[in-house]
């Protein structure tokens, strides 16, 4: 089982991409740039590169986690964030594992939905 372990900072950091930056790597890294977070963007860069290389959203993931029990969102989506993610580790330290396997598994059930969805021919 893949497992991606991010630490609470990472977490607002990704949350704060989607919610501030438009979950845009670009803009978030050109105001941490400006701002003079050197090591912010480097750790923004880092969690791009793992976005690439397990080929997940991170930043709509965290956010959709963030809301996950907010009124008006549906018990499925809920249920789905709470299969694909949790918090784990001690209180002072939590870190948020994305479960990746089930992630794709999710990601391979919407995929088999969407042919459903195709035009008649």
């Amino acid at each position: 089982m893949e497992v991606l372990c991010l630490s609470a900072a990472d977490y607002g950091l990704l949350k704060s991409r989607f919610a501030e930056h438009g979950n845009s790597q670009l803009r978030m890294a050109a105001a941490l740039e400006e701002a003079g977070a050197a090591e912010v963007l480097r750790q923004s860069k880092m969690l791009r590169r793992m976005e690439i290389s397990f080929g997940i959203d991170l930043g709509s993931l965290c956010h959709r986690f963030e809301h996950r029990r907010d009124p008006g969102i549906h018990p499925i989506e809920c249920m789905v964030m709470n299969f694909v993610a949790e918090w784990r580790g001690r209180s002072e330290a939590p870190e948020l594992w994305i479960l990746v396997d089930r992630l794709h598994q999710v990601r391979e059930l919407m995929k088999e939905g969407q042919l459903a969805r195709e035009p008649e021919s």
